[in-house]
């Protein structure tokens, strides 16, 4: 199995284009032609199907986790728990441009989209990875986090305080670098000129691997499988059964644990959590196809099934902000309130 074959998103480049020929000339069926030189029109429907609806989601939820973050931001200066959420956001926001400019545009059929996706591909594709390891485990670290505001409220201050809080971010961005670091190199932009676009371009260069061939296969498969799906997923299965169980406790009617903000943040959390732990166990299942080198029929509509729940994933937090949090609500009304 080569580098393609376990992530086919990546561009491919060669020197045989037709020379002469310009922006201005090359027609959007030449585009497409550049672009899937291997795949017929009956395997692009689907894909472009769901490229257009991702496409849209990914629009929606920008907005939404922009005025998501805007007001979780004034949320934080009452309650310190609502720090994570607000970077959850905005690492979402960063996420769900970097997948459009690199996975989702491949399949848009229009000019523009597939010119954007030339242009951005190779950088997006390799931050985006690199960033969405990083959304994964702050993804689990709120759930711990209310895990212990739950389970051991009198220590959770002193356990999730802030400087401890930024120690860890700063450990989850130095292990999302270095675990991302074998895919850098050996997808590694460079550089040459497309010929039908008329501009200097880059590309993903798979010819080599500081790992190896054998090294690098062992990497994006069950390497990444364990690191990026089972890990977080066992973590935030744990998490959540802990909430669930606190959760009923505060029903029975425990007066500390029972205040009506502790229960929504409760709720919220589940929400979130469940959701990723569901997107969790697909991609699982996905990554697992391609560890064991399954040649799943239509597997470009699987592929972008798969992406369509993770832009989902990305899209959808705001809603539970709205849907569960009072509080968030308030402050929301309090943006578009005159001062007077």
């Amino acid at each position: 199995m080569n580098v393609y074959d376990a992530l086919p998103n990546v561009t491919k480049s060669d020197d045989t284009d037709t020379p002469g020929t310009t922006t201005a000339n090359i027609t959007l069926t030449e585009i497409r032609i550049i672009t899937n030189r291997d795949v017929n029109l009956s395997q692009q429907i689907g894909p472009e199907i769901i490229a257009w609806v991702s496409t849209v989601i990914a629009t929606c939820g920008l907005f939404g986790n922009i005025l998501g973050a805007a007001v979780l931001h004034r949320m934080q200066k009452t309650n310190g728990n609502i720090r994570l959420l607000k970077y959850l956001s905005l690492v979402d926001i960063a996420l769900l441009i970097l997948f459009v400019l690199g996975a989702t545009l491949e399949y848009v059929n229009t000019y523009s989209a597939i010119t954007i996706y030339f242009i951005f591909h190779p950088f997006a594709y390799l931050l985006g990875m690199t960033v969405y390891t990083f959304e994964i485990y702050l993804t689990v670290l709120i759930a711990i986090q209310r895990c212990i505001a739950i389970a051991l409220p009198f220590k959770s201050e002193s356990l999730m305080r802030a400087s401890v809080i930024n120690t860890i971010l700063g450990c989850i961005a130095l292990f999302s670098v270095a675990f991302s670091v074998p895919l850098w190199l050996a997808l590694r932009p460079r550089p040459y000129w497309k010929k039908e676009l008329n501009m200097h371009l880059f590309y993903a260069n798979p010819a080599t691997s500081p790992l190896g061939e054998e090294g690098f296969t062992v990497y994006i498969g069950p390497v990444m499988l364990v690191f990026r799906c089972l890990i977080p997923l066992i973590i935030l299965v744990t998490c959540n059964i802990i909430l669930v169980i606190s959760r009923r406790r505060m029903n029975s009617g425990n007066p500390q644990l029972s205040d009506r903000g502790s229960v929504q943040l409760t709720i919220l959390t589940l929400a979130i959590t469940s959701k990723s732990v569901l997107t969790h166990v697909v991609s699982a299942l996905h990554r697992l196809s391609i560890a064991m080198d399954f040649n799943l029929p239509n597997g470009h509509v699987i592929q972008m099934i798969v992406l369509l729940l993770v832009v989902i994933d990305f899209s959808t937090n705001f809603i539970f902000y709205y849907a569960f949090g009072n509080s968030f609500l308030k402050h929301l009304k309090s943006c578009f309130r005159s001062n007077d």
